[in-house]
């Protein structure tokens, strides 16, 4: 166990030391930590001395500048403007839609300090997996499925279908990173899916970043096709840095997931265009359509994207069986969609009496059941009653929060990465929403 924590935040040498842990420390509003031995405190300012260079140095800051000072274990908030690096940056909506806006400047020093220091919860995690478990970890993995002998096996089996254990997901990570010093490969592999999982699980943004940066996953050509380099720039536009996602993003291969991105940016002719260019370059022409469809819903053109779900509904179910089988569970998706798109412009939850009001939807295995309770024009709640899926629990948890902070369907993005059991939520809400609308007419 003490290997893991030594081990905690390196990917080459050792970058921090448990000692650090317990150093004094200077939080600056703008998201960066001095740490060292505090000095001197005064109503004015705060006095640290730190080693530099083999050199003790001491450095002063006005408290109007120092967000809190940590000392003998002990923090004390000062300010509470500025970046809190000690917990993810927040992503709530400040004024409609908008996220917290940040300078480049400010969205780097964030993702830095957030990746070079563990979460609140890390020590309380437990270091738990089968001892069978191959920590080489081989790639490709073993076609005999085997949750207690392959690691890939293991986070689709055990972590992801539980949320219990994301933590010690994280902590196995960090585990493999300790353990596999010399094989860079393995390595890249772990600070990938460290970054896959503070992203989905967690909504840690900052540290999904560092993560996946220290990855170089929009670099490597191993995660060219996979979802990781566009959920990157979605990681820097939910931070506060829309100008960083759009740089990123027109570096990237195309694929759908960038597709997603920037139809999430709201970049809703762009996205089309790379729609268009997808299927010249050869994209599945089902899934295109539900995702040029997708784009135009989050865009509130109904029309449009009802236009898209229709084409994807007449696509040909041909090819390979794998593709066939694709094709079809698109045509039930794009189906799905299209029962309820006329319902998300109508919606209006101030008009609903106060109430409990189902819905359902498809999700991948079957259909996802939903309950709303409107309380006061407000919907007070939404709880998922039945899920067929064992997988995306965060993606069902994130769509829900969004729902809830709109007060509507409309707008909201599916979550990447999950998109079918996230659009599930959505349409199980609409119909839930418009169930408790048709009730309210019924009445009068």
């Amino acid at each position: 166990m003490r290997l893991v924590r030594r081990s905690f935040w390196t990917w080459g040498l050792i970058v921090l030391l448990p000692a650090v842990w317990g150093q004094d420390e200077v939080e600056l509003l703008s998201g960066t930590r001095i740490q060292g031995k505090i000095l001197e405190r005064t109503e004015q300012s705060v006095k640290i001395q730190v080693t530099a260079d083999g050199r003790q140095l001491t450095r002063s800051f006005p408290l109007s500048r120092v967000r809190a000072v940590t000392e003998n274990g002990q923090r004390r908030v000062i300010n509470t403007g500025g970046i809190d690096s000690s917990k993810p940056p927040s992503t709530e909506p400040v004024s409609g839609s908008e996220l917290v806006q940040r300078a480049p400047a400010d969205v780097e020093a964030l993702i830095e300090q957030a990746g070079r220091t563990p979460p609140t919860w890390f020590e309380a995690a437990p270091l738990d997996y089968p001892q069978t478990l191959d920590l080489s970890w081989p790639d490709p993995a073993p076609v005999i499925w085997n949750y207690t002998r392959n690691v890939d096996h293991y986070i689709w089996d055990i972590i992801s279908s539980n949320p219990k254990r994301y933590q010690s997901g994280v902590r196995l990570m960090h585990h493999l990173l300790a353990v596999n010093q010399q094989h860079e490969g393995t390595r890249v592999r772990a600070m990938n899916e460290l970054g896959r999982m503070y992203f989905e699980y967690f909504r840690d943004y900052a540290r999904a970043a560092f993560w996946w940066r220290q990855a170089k996953v929009d670099q490597n050509a191993k995660f060219a096709e996979s979802t990781s380099p566009a959920q990157l720039a979605e990681c820097y536009w939910r931070l506060g840095t829309r100008s960083m996602a759009v740089d990123l993003l027109t570096r990237l291969p195309l694929t759908p997931a960038v597709v997603k991105v920037w139809g999430d940016l709201k970049e809703t002719e762009k996205a089309l265009a790379l729609c268009d260019e997808g299927l010249k370059r050869g994209f599945l022409p089902s899934q295109t359509y539900l995702l040029a469809g997708d784009v135009c819903r989050a865009a509130r053109n109904f029309t449009k994207a009802a236009e898209f779900y229709q084409r994807a509904q007449e696509v040909p179910a041909t090819g390979n069986t794998t593709q066939v089988e694709q094709i079809k569970r698109d045509h039930d998706r794009a189906r799905a969609t299209l029962e309820v798109i006329r319902l998300f412009d109508a919606l209006d939850v101030s008009r609903i009496a106060d109430g409990k009001y189902p819905g359902k939807s498809l999700g991948y295995s079957g259909n996802l059941e939903v309950e709303a309770i409107v309380k006061g024009g407000r919907t007070e709640s939404l709880e998922v009653t039945h899920n067929p899926d064992r997988q995306y629990f965060h993606a069902v948890e994130e769509t829900i929060r969004r729902i809830l902070a709109r007060q509507t369907v409309n707008g909201v993005d599916a979550i990447s990465g999950a998109t079918i059991t996230s659009e599930a939520v959505i349409r199980a809400a609409a119909k839930a929403l418009a169930e408790g609308m048709n009730a309210d007419a019924v009445s009068k």
